[in-house]
């Protein structure tokens, strides 16, 4: 699910996955958004094209709101809305 425009998307947090291979980003993701407050967003930068599909099922096993996608072939970013 891609994004084109984040709209009324405030980001509350980043995270920079930049140069990791999986299955380092959905660690990377666990580790951060358990800190957290509900209701906070998280962007997750990867380059990993494979880290996308796997953030996407990560979300969905957590139940975490997986609000999209954006970038392209070197760079993406994951929205995520902690639950």
């Amino acid at each position: 699910m891609k994004i084109k425009e984040l709209g009324n998307i405030k980001i509350s947090h980043q995270l920079d996955c930049s140069g990791h291979l999986c299955p380092a980003p959905i660690l990377m993701t666990e580790e951060k958004i358990e800190r957290l407050k509900i209701g906070d967003v998280l962007e997750v930068l990867f380059t990993d094209p494979g880290a996308e599909p796997d953030l996407e099922v990560w979300c969905r096993a957590t139940g975490h709101d997986c609000l999209g996608f954006k970038g392209g072939k070197f760079k993406s970013y994951a929205y995520i809305r902690k639950k």
